[in-house]
């Protein structure tokens, strides 16, 4: 049995562990058509061990759910970076960041998410140093391309300690292999509050657009959420040569559009129970959105704790940051946490198609898109577009009257 066997119950995350995890070298990991990562077995060197499957959310009937009639289990905060500096290179409240550092301090191998100019991907990889871990800083809102990190762990996780940040897919495959091979109790495990992620062919013709804006140029820095306007709006900035040499505005910003459109996702993402269950992370963190931080401008991370190995780590850093006690309920008031998404299956081929396509534009996806979109979405649209015109202190006041 392998990771094409088709007694598989659901689609493929995209986590790539099964060929981390593989012996034989029998799995590689490329794009396929539509854009996203999956595995590609070698028959000839497959030897039927059944380890990928093992590891793999496609075939696991027994997914662990958290209810939330229950929280005795989880505890929750809201963090804010005490640095007013630190909260400007972060996307939110700056505890991803906190928690790399000391577990670095600690003397765990760190995995987290880079952006590679070179490959042009998001990349799970190994950081040893604190100075490893700040490329670790900012959310990145595309499928990573993870084998690598992956794979070390597997080598090494009966030497070292590993420490491990990634989506909720990420999380609990890491948390299968550790389990299988008696190591869980030595690595601590961070997923984050997950959307989903889009087809990769939305970021390549992206950041096609804005390579050809400033002159092919390498990026510096890509921040997926700055906080040019303040925490709480998604642009897109690239560095170049030390300055912002572009930031997307919602009247040109095709990147979210396609990602919150939520038809161009992974397959998987729409009725994903991962991202909805608490049972194989130590710590959750995200933005914490909701009326409580409805004003703020420096960004605010939600917390929610499912361990006493998550609670102690916690517990290390929370003097650097305001906090205070909240609930999950709260919390997933502005999450995915429980939802399932419904896109229509034309459009969505549709909007793959036009992706795939080197003739067609993001533009072109973007459009089909909209013309399938009632009144009220295109008022949205219209109400977004002014805002980033006005005044931020003027759409502050906007934003707590509606």
């Amino acid at each position: 049995m392998n990771i094409t066997d088709k007694s598989a119950l659901r689609g493929c995350t995209s986590c790539q562990m099964c060929a981390a995890v593989c012996h034989s070298n029998a799995i590689t990991i490329r794009l396929d058509g539509d854009g996203f990562y999956r595995p590609y077995v070698d028959a000839d060197k497959c030897t039927d061990c059944g380890l990928c499957a093992k590891v793999c959310y496609k075939f696991d009937g027994g997914i662990k759910m958290t209810s939330l009639d229950d929280e005795e289990g989880i505890d929750v905060y809201s963090a804010q970076h005490l640095s007013g500096s630190l909260l400007k290179k972060v996307t939110s409240g700056g505890v991803a960041d906190a928690l790399a550092k000391e577990l670095t301090e600690q003397g765990y191998a760190c995995i987290g998410v880079v952006y590679n100019d070179d490959t042009h991907r998001a990349e799970h990889v190994v950081a040893h140093t604190l100075a490893e871990t700040d490329a670790f800083r900012g959310s990145k809102y595309i499928q990573p391309y993870s084998f690598d990190g992956f794979k070390y762990l597997v080598k090494n996780a009966r030497t070292e300690k590993f420490a491990v940040f990634g989506l909720p897919c990420h999380i609990y495959a890491a948390h299968r292999y550790l389990s299988l091979c008696k190591k869980r109790d030595k690595c601590v495990l961070i997923d984050l509050f997950c959307h989903g992620c889009p087809s990769m062919h939305v970021w390549v013709k992206y950041e096609q657009n804005i390579k050809r804006l400033v002159g092919n140029k390498r990026f510096d820095e890509v921040q997926f959420r700055s906080k040019v306007k303040g925490w709480g709006n998604f642009h897109v900035a690239v560095m170049v040569d030390g300055v912002k040499a572009f930031v997307s505005s919602p009247g040109q910003d095709e990147f979210y559009s396609l990602f919150f459109s939520d038809h161009v996702l992974n397959d998987a993402c729409a009725s994903c129970k991962l991202r909805s269950t608490m049972a194989y992370t130590d710590i959750r963190v995200g933005d914490f959105w909701g009326k409580r931080f409805l004003n703020d401008t420096k960004g605010v991370s939600a917390v929610a704790i499912t361990s006493e190995r998550g609670r102690q780590l916690f517990a290390s850093i929370k003097g650097q940051f305001a906090t205070g006690k909240s609930s999950m309920r709260e919390v997933i008031v502005k999450q995915s946490y429980g939802r399932e998404y419904s896109p229509d299956p034309e459009l969505r081929k549709a909007m793959l198609g036009c992706l795939r396509d080197n003739n067609s534009s993001l533009k072109d996806a973007v459009s089909l898109f909209y013309s399938k979109q009632g009144v009220a979405m295109k008022a949205k649209r219209l109400l977004k577009w002014i805002d980033w015109y006005l005044p931020f202190d003027l759409t502050r006041l906007l934003k707590r009257i509606v």
